[in-house]
């Protein structure tokens, strides 16, 4: 093992990932790579597309999350992870991994999606009401944190997060 780390967020979409690692890595003093902000720049580079564009582009940008990540001693990685690829991914960056897992209330993820506001690429814009609470309704099936088999932080992200003491958490787990 090196003395690489890496805190990975994980989470539903709209559970307050990014935020979270955005926030976490100021703390921590590191940088964040996350996936959707490679994604929206993929956007702003190569245009805005139907359903199919925007699924290439999402795989390329997995792909370059885990190649930034590869030169990386260490950063917290955002992303809405696959759970049938993202953990040996995950492993082959040989590196120390803390899972920050952000856990929101099913009622809360579906506002939070409705009333935020993303780049015209992710085609949020496009869905109807139902639709959202149909895609939340599976998202709700997911199996829940990666569970890497290292240190595990379930966050509740429905209320404000303690940055600071979360941030020492993460530290003292690393130092220990």
């Amino acid at each position: 093992m090196t003395d690489n780390a890496f805190v990975v967020v994980s989470g539903l979409p709209a559970s307050g990932k990014s935020t979270l690692g955005r926030h976490l890595a100021a703390a921590l003093g590191w940088s964040v790579i996350d996936k959707d902000a490679i994604l929206e720049s993929l956007y702003d580079s190569l245009g805005v597309g139907d359903h199919a564009w925007r699924y290439r582009l999402s795989r390329a940008s997995d792909d370059i999350l885990f190649t930034l990540a590869g030169h990386a001693k260490h950063a917290v990685l955002d992303n809405w992870w696959h759970h049938d690829t993202a953990p040996d991914r995950l492993h082959q960056l040989n590196a120390r991994i803390i899972e920050v897992h952000c856990d929101c209330d099913p009622a809360l993820v579906a506002e939070r999606f409705q009333t935020r506001t993303r780049h015209p690429g992710h085609l949020d814009q496009d869905l109807t009401r139902e639709e959202i609470a149909e895609r939340v309704a599976t998202w709700m099936t997911s199996p829940g944190p990666l569970r890497l088999g290292g240190p595990l932080l379930t966050i509740d992200t429905s209320q404000p997060v303690d940055i600071t003491a979360l941030a020492k958490e993460i530290d003292a787990l690393l130092l220990g």
